[in-house]
């Protein structure tokens, strides 16, 4: 899998969400939709937070932004939101784990040609 879809739910089968054309592609925004929208075939899960306000507070939270159109993948998506209505901050572990991947990823590449120049001298 490679992401996984976050939502808080509104109660009587409903989650609040973002939600876009074009799998949230294009123009998304917070809806409310019922579960089986929201799941689109998918298992659900409930993610246990250490902290988390009441309920009765995220529900709030999350209805106060329905419509609200300030999506961004690296700052303010689907995790995000749910996160932030549940525990008052926003946080992505999936978007931290893509940029700790990216950070290895760059860091190998850099060390090889650190260590290829280095190389170079000694031969030269």
């Amino acid at each position: 899998m490679l992401y996984s879809h976050h939502g808080i739910y509104a109660g009587e089968g409903a989650v609040i969400h973002y939600k876009g054309a074009d799998k949230e592609k294009r123009d998304p925004a917070v809806i409310i939709t019922d579960i089986d929208n929201f799941l689109n075939g998918g298992k659900l899960r409930r993610r246990n937070y250490k902290e988390r306000l009441p309920y009765s507070e995220s529900l709030r939270i999350a209805r106060e932004h329905l419509s609200k159109k300030s999506y961004s993948l690296r700052m303010n998506n689907c995790e995000h939101f749910a996160t932030y209505c549940t525990t008052g901050k926003k946080k992505s572990l999936q978007v931290r784990r893509v940029i700790g991947g990216i950070a290895t990823i760059t860091l190998a590449v850099t060390g090889t040609v650190i260590k290829k120049m280095i190389t170079k001298k000694k031969v030269g």
